[in-house]
């Protein structure tokens, strides 16, 4: 692990090394946090560079994963957060998916006692997302108080919906609506969600900030995704999240799924 600080107060399951920071950065500026970092091993040497490493620069993957790993590193230290990385290897390096119960099976032990657990909702349909939502909800402890964050910058694409950011709503755009169709597609029961919007402090916006910067390498095709709102003043000052409801509750109908 690296980092600093006591137990953890919300333990964050990122798919890829800037998953943690971009989608919930705030929540980890301003409480004692711990991600849990899955696709993020080094690939073999001789590795043919895949489209998105050639896309941000990159013609050998080995080095490229090198400084992400860097990377990650100064933005946890600017965040004071602490990582688990179980190294298994991206998607874009891998020749097919990895088995739901061996992630199962890492996964629990690194989350076991975790009272708040933030999971990826797989907006954008990322493989290496819909996985590691799917195993860390298998993982989790059932008295944990369990979250989907909103993937950035695929929540983005269509900026947020105004019941996060408090602007006017768009007549013709309602981005909640795709939201909520990504969620469903994905299999999620909107029923048991409860959404959970975050508006940051100047403080922690400015450490997130700070946070992002680090993925130096990446950070221009993951803003381009967002049409430029991952890195634009309003928009970064937002985070989003929804509340899963489990056991017994879950058979009662959740409000504020999207607004």
């Amino acid at each position: 692990m690296t980092g600093s600080g006591g137990a953890p107060r919300a333990v964050i399951v990122s798919p890829h090394l800037d998953d943690a920071v971009l989608s919930c950065g705030g929540l980890l500026a301003e409480v004692t946090g711990h991600v849990i970092t899955v696709f993020c091993g080094v690939p073999p040497a001789g590795t043919t560079a895949p489209m998105w490493d050639l896309l941000t620069g990159a013609t050998d993957p080995v080095r490229r994963m090198h400084e992400r790993l860097a990377e990650d590193d100064c933005a946890l230290a600017v965040l004071g957060t602490t990582t688990e990385r179980l190294g298994l290897l991206d998607g874009q390096y891998r020749s097919g998916p990895v088995a739901h119960g061996e992630l199962v099976a890492r996964l629990r032990p690194l989350l076991a006692g975790a009272t708040e657990v933030h999971v990826p909702a797989a907006i954008g349909s990322h493989p290496d997302h819909v996985a590691t939502r799917e195993a860390a909800l298998a993982a989790a402890d059932a008295a944990a108080d369990v979250l989907l964050y909103a993937d950035l910058p695929y929540a983005l694409s269509f900026g947020w919906p105004s019941w996060v950011d408090g602007r006017r709503p768009e007549p013709l755009l309602d981005p909640g609506q795709w939201l909520a169709g990504e969620l469903a597609g994905a299999g999620v029961d909107l029923a048991t969600l409860t959404a959970v919007p975050r508006a940051l402090t100047e403080a922690a916006t400015a450490r997130k900030r700070a946070a992002v910067a680090a993925y130096a390498s990446q950070l221009p095709a993951l803003d381009a995704l967002a049409g430029g709102r991952l890195t634009e003043d309003h928009a970064s000052r937002f985070e989003l999240a929804w509340r899963v409801a489990r056991g017994p509750a879950a058979t009662a109908p959740a409000s504020h799924v999207c607004g």
